[in-house]
């Protein structure tokens, strides 16, 4: 062989080796934000890691954000171009974030599967205008009752109240007065908006159960459901009253025997009171029907991605997530979490016997099948649909203890809440 032939087959040789080096990094690196409410930054990371062994050029920046302005900050950092590629959002938010959520791809999951592996409540929430998918649920949460195992035992009380009727007389047997009729223990905390935490999800699911319609309570089994829920704050026989301290913590210092909440309520009172004994239960029902309150958050990709390959890991990270495996060693991670002790429920119907028999969360599995939802939501903090609705009802809880009608009183909310709905209707137009 000449030497200008070896020459040559030298030349090749580092040609194709360059093109081989070319190949391996052809992969660019993509970054993806991660902007969440809920996870700490030391649970989210171990879980990122991870994720990095398997798209080792895919880097996810997750950013714990707070609830106050978020989704108002959510909004407009999105719009300006600025904003998170993926993001938590609650279920009732669709409406107002319509033009900022991408379309959850087939690929990812189809119709088909995602009503097989998740809640009925997610499969209606989760849509946009055009009825397309547009977020995965992180879990499923919403209103459950919690009950002081002492002060029931001290009543001789062996078991939370099932129906409406019963929770009813348990509240009235656990009630304590003195003498002047001042009430020193509440049987429950329920009747007022002022002091009563989550006045507006025990409203709304009483509304719900009884046939009204929260968005148009202009029915008599609307009313009927007001004046039941007012009847617990008032004349002799109140079980609660607006002298009362705010209703956790009235629960916390033992001096309340029942409250409602979602189940991050459980590690708030467990952070004040580390001694009480409580137990959480499903929410009363009325007699012959099943209706329950969903109150919980998703993650969705924003629609400002342009970045084909972007969004396609954007959206293969969050399936990562919602993976079996996944859910469950996030939800240990926030369990081990001081400021948690306690992880959210499973969102996927397949893990609910896991959590079932769990004395704080197993509530919420047992009702999530019959959980409905409406933007009546407390603890959004988001300046719009929920916080604006909240509001109106507000108003007519007031009204009904003042000695308005809880007709009259609806006639102004249904009209407040077609407002408000209009006003963001037209805003995605």
């Amino acid at each position: 062989m000449t030497l200008p032939k070896i020459s040559a087959l030298i030349i090749l040789a580092l040609i194709l080796s360059a093109c081989s080096l070319i190949g391996k990094t052809s992969d660019k690196i993509i970054t993806i934000t991660y902007w969440g409410l809920f996870d700490s930054a030391t649970t989210m990371n171990q879980i990122i890691n991870d994720y990095k062994k398997i798209k080792p050029n895919v880097n996810i920046a997750y950013e714990k954000k707070s609830r106050e302005q978020y989704r108002e900050s959510l909004e407009a950092q999105i719009k300006s171009g600025k904003g998170p590629d993926i993001f938590q959002f609650h279920n009732t938010w669709t409406l107002m974030l319509d033009d900022e959520l991408n379309s959850v791809p087939n690929n990812v999951i189809s119709p088909k599967e995602f009503k097989d592996t998740y809640y009925p409540v997610a499969s209606f929430d989760l849509r946009n205008k055009d009825k397309k998918l547009i977020g995965i649920p992180l879990s499923i949460d919403g209103l459950a009752l919690y009950y002081n195992e002492e002060l029931f035992q001290a009543a001789g009380i062996t078991a939370p109240p099932a129906t409406w009727q019963q929770f009813s007389q348990t509240a009235a047997k656990l009630t304590v007065k003195d003498t002047a009729g001042n009430i020193r223990t509440a049987g429950a905390a329920i009747g007022t908006s002022t002091n009563v935490d989550n006045f507006s999800d025990i409203l709304a699911v009483m509304i719900l159960q009884n046939g009204g319609d929260p968005k148009s309570p202009t029915t008599q089994k609307s009313a009927d459901a007001l004046d039941y829920f007012v009847r617990f704050a008032s004349g002799q026989n109140r079980v609660w009253d607006q002298t009362q301290p705010r209703s956790t913590l009235s629960f916390s210092s033992g001096t309340t025997a029942m409250i409602f909440g979602s189940s991050s309520k459980a590690a708030e009172i467990k952070n004040t009171n580390p001694l009480l004994k409580f137990k959480v239960a499903p929410i009363p029902q009325l007699e012959g029907s099943r209706v329950a309150w969903a109150s919980y958050w998703a993650l969705g990709v924003s629609a400002q991605i342009k970045d084909k390959k972007k969004l396609e890991e954007a959206w293969n990270f969050i399936k990562y997530l919602n993976q079996d495996q996944i859910l469950i060693k996030i939800y240990s991670e926030e369990s081990k979490d001081p400021a948690r002790l306690i992880g959210m429920p499973y969102p996927k119907v397949n893990l609910a016997q896991k959590l079932a028999s769990d004395p704080f969360v197993g509530a919420y599995v047992t009702d999530a099948p019959f959980m409905r939802s409406f933007p009546l939501a407390s603890g959004t903090f988001d300046n719009g649909l929920n916080d604006k609705i909240v509001k109106s009802y507000d108003e007519a809880v007031k009204a009904v203890l003042g000695g308005t009608p809880a007709n009259r009183a609806l006639e102004k909310v249904s009209k407040d809440v077609q407002n408000i709905l209009t006003q963001f209707t037209t805003k995605t137009k």
